[in-house]
């Protein structure tokens, strides 16, 4: 269900941006950032992010914390003390993380313009 509506939300914000881009003025494709290759990949790239940030990644998340929730709670009845040792890694996973988001999203702004470049048509 996750999936069906991050590709309606897809859908809806597609067909949006591509009624306001089509509502813009003539002088407004005369610049250089909004030429034909740019809007193209622009459409094609922006609402797939959003999906990939709404709709299958929200049941990732859900799924994700259920297990670690009903893992804690497993653990702390077999085994409270390796539980807490588990828990103290926490900190670090999530750092790990988001240390990978971060050199994930550095290294996709720096090749937005080598996409857009391949877009034209």
């Amino acid at each position: 269900m996750f999936a069906y509506s991050g590709e309606n939300l897809t859908k809806r914000l597609r067909s949006k941006a591509f009624r306001a881009i089509l509502r813009q003025e003539i002088a407004y494709f005369d610049q250089a950032e909004h030429k034909t290759g740019a809007l193209c990949t622009r459409l094609a790239t922006e609402a797939s992010a959003v999906q990939g940030a709404s709709g299958v990644r929200f049941g990732f998340f859900f799924q994700n914390f259920s297990a670690l929730g009903i893992s804690l709670i497993i653990g702390f009845v077999y085994s409270w003390q390796l539980t807490l040792l588990t828990i103290a890694f926490f900190p670090l996973i999530i750092f790990g993380t988001y240390a990978q988001i971060r050199v994930t999203t550095a290294f996709q702004s720096k090749n937005q313009p080598f996409i857009e470049d391949a877009g034209k048509v």
